[in-house]
């Protein structure tokens, strides 16, 4: 491995040293995804700088019950790992009201108990006394925990909380371009954005970091969700296969993104430079625009099919027909009124189709039936702020066959979801799909549709 601070590359699972630590220390089969990058890269620097020895006590930060910490207690004389614990919290690896018991309890491995103890904690606000830790880490919890004063509290409260000499390796998100996007409870970093937290915080960054990407398939951007970007109705071979999809460059609307770690340091003496280079950045940009510009063409030369219910609690609608085991047996009722809800997508950019296409299979006989049919979209960089930008009110009245063509314009700063509400009265579908298209290209839809006419003519 070239260096310690580095992004995430589909070349590293092709280390001889980075192979090995999936297999003999994470125990699992390698695959190309950030959080096993993240994993790798936390244990090997450790490992690397002297960390993992009997004599070592470390502090994982938003460990939740992640494996890297399993494999690192196995190493050290004891590992503190703290998350903010809760049994109601949305965070599947941290849902607990025992945090101590939690942790052993989801050992993948086998792991001397001793070895590990965890807390509930605030990152920021640390519980421990001055230079208890001789090395800290977290994967991908930093950019989680609020805005630029939590960051620089939370960098601060490592410093205070390590020994002299000691680190702090972290994952984050980068964003490959100049800006930062702020979601909620989610920042995407910008490598200037990440560079005025340095400058305001006690750590010192170790090394600089290594942005170079090798020009690899592997590393296109792609929306992790493109799952529901290809949805055929069910279950099939293609859905089994998209389980293990690349998960390695990420698209956030139309800004690449992926993990990079750092390796910070504490050190008390002498005057130390607290700006990071990112060696390689505008080269890396520059291919990853060459290959959004290809994902680009793509979107614009393809029939796009949607998961109606990726947005959905558990993924099924109350007013789904197939569905209606599932509410059955669950004892579950949906109050929200959503018939179907796609995820957002990034479409790029021009005039687009959406056609949404269903039965109606029941009626609530004698009430006024409105299915309203809606597209929102929000802003990638700004998504609090989610707008309605069409929306038509549909009147159901008997049984029947629905199908609907919208046509907008669209801007590739946005992303967009199609969303069907039951504005009143009662109703049952079936059979739904939703589909999307350039409008330049409505002949792709026209071959589509006569080809899928003379094969139901076969016999």
């Amino acid at each position: 491995m070239k260096s310690l601070s580095k992004i995430c590359d589909a070349a590293d699972w092709f280390d001889t040293e980075f192979h090995s630590i999936i297999v003999n220390e994470l125990k699992e089969s390698p695959r190309f995804h950030r959080k096993q990058w993240e994993f790798v890269m936390i244990f090997l620097a450790l490992k690397k700088l002297g960390f993992l020895n009997e004599n070592m006590t470390g502090l994982s930060l938003g460990g939740g019950n992640e494996r890297v910490l399993y494999s690192i207690a196995k190493h050290v004389n004891k590992l503190i790992v703290t998350d903010l614990y809760d049994e109601d919290t949305t965070w599947d690896c941290a849902k607990t009201k025992d945090p101590d018991e939690y942790i052993k309890a989801s050992k993948p491995f086998d792991v001397d108990d001793s070895k590990i103890k965890a807390f509930r904690m605030d990152m920021r606000y640390l519980d421990f006394e001055e230079n208890t830790f001789d090395f800290c880490y977290s994967s991908c919890a930093i950019e989680h925990i609020g805005d630029f004063e939590d960051f620089v509290r939370h960098l601060d409260e490592v410093y205070r909380v390590l020994k002299e000499d000691g680190v702090y390796v972290f994952t984050t998100e980068l964003n490959i371009g100049s800006d930062t996007i702020k979601d909620q409870n989610n920042f995407i970093f910008s490598s200037s954005y990440l560079n005025e937290i340095f400058k305001s915080i006690k750590l010192t960054p170790d090394v600089d970091t290594d942005v170079n990407l090798a020009h690899h398939e592997i590393n296109t951007p792609l929306p992790s969700n493109v799952r529901n970007l290809c949805y055929n109705n069910g279950e099939s071979f293609i859905d089994g296969m998209m389980k293990n999809y690349p998960h390695v460059i990420l698209l956030r609307g139309k800004y690449p993104f992926t993990s990079i770690q750092f390796v910070m340091r504490k050190k008390t003496y002498a005057s130390i430079k607290k700006e990071v280079m990112f060696n390689g950045l505008s080269e890396t940009e520059n291919y990853l625009q060459n290959r959004l510009q290809k994902y680009s063409e793509l979107l614009k030369n393809s029939v796009i099919s949607f998961n109606p219910f990726s947005s959905l609690l558990e993924g099924v609608s109350h007013y789904f027909l197939d569905h209606s085991n599932f509410f059955s047996s669950n004892g579950k009722d949906d109050n929200s009124h959503t018939l179907f809800h796609t995820d957002y997508f990034w479409l790029g950019s021009g005039a687009r189709v959406f056609k949404i296409m269903m039965e109606v299979a029941d009626v609530e006989v004698g009430s006024e039936n409105i299915i309203q049919l809606r597209i929102h979209s929000y802003s990638t960089l700004s998504s609090k702020i989610v707008e309605c930008i069409f929306e038509k009110d549909l009147s159901i009245k008997v049984i029947r066959n629905i199908e609907e063509f919208i046509t907008l314009k669209i801007s590739d700063d946005y992303c967009f979801a199609i969303v069907g509400k039951m504005k009143s009265g009662n109703c049952t579908i079936k059979n739904l799909s939703l589909e999307s298209w350039n409008l330049k290209n409505q002949k792709i839809y026209d071959m589509k549709r006569h080809n899928v006419q003379q094969s139901e003519n076969i016999v």
